[in-house]
């Protein structure tokens, strides 16, 4: 349930940005008050049910300002304030991020490593990243990961291309013991 309402609450907010010609602003803005939101005192005061509802919502209102968030990103973290739904940020962010990235013709790409990439290899990579999901941008994140041994994990729109030693290790030693070897 509570995906499908973060939902809402991302498209409603993407629909505002795109009349408002702000779809990355808001989206900048969103990714600030998440990180403000993560930070465990802060969410003490504002998503404790030990504190009055009141007290929590004004905390909260004391956070937008103080972000200096635009009227409707402020406007939308006050309502989840409101309705005791501040948990949802994260996953509204996620969906608008998801939206936004749509919206734009982008796709997210996360290439993990077991050294890290050279330009040239990450560039090659973006390339075929833009060919697997058809979009023009491709917004890459690289990750060193020495437990993959080599080779490398490419995650494309949800697909995970698994090219890494250990996987290879991993189906030679199952077909080796499939056939009793």
């Amino acid at each position: 349930m509570s995906g499908s309402l973060g939902r809402r609450y991302a498209r409603a907010l993407l629909d505002l940005a795109r009349a408002e010609d702000a779809l990355a602003a808001y989206g900048d803005e969103l990714g600030r008050t998440l990180a403000a939101f993560e930070d465990p005192r802060l969410r003490m005061l504002c998503l404790s049910p030990a504190l009055p509802r009141d007290v929590r919502t004004l905390n909260t209102k004391e956070v937008v300002a103080a972000l200096g968030l635009s009227r409707m990103v402020g406007n939308l973290i006050g309502l989840l304030g409101e309705r005791d739904q501040l948990a949802l940020l994260p996953e509204v962010v996620r969906c608008y991020e998801t939206l936004l990235d749509d919206a734009l013709g982008r796709a997210r790409v996360t290439i993990r490593t077991a050294t890290p990439l050279r330009g040239e290899e990450q560039e090659q990579l973006m390339e075929l990243a833009r060919k697997l999901t058809g979009r023009g941008e491709v917004l890459p994140t690289a990750e060193v990961d020495p437990e993959l041994l080599g080779g490398l994990v490419l995650a494309v729109g949800g697909t995970v291309y698994d090219g890494s030693l250990r996987a290879q290790i991993a189906r030679l030693g199952k077909e080796m013991a499939e056939r009793g070897a």
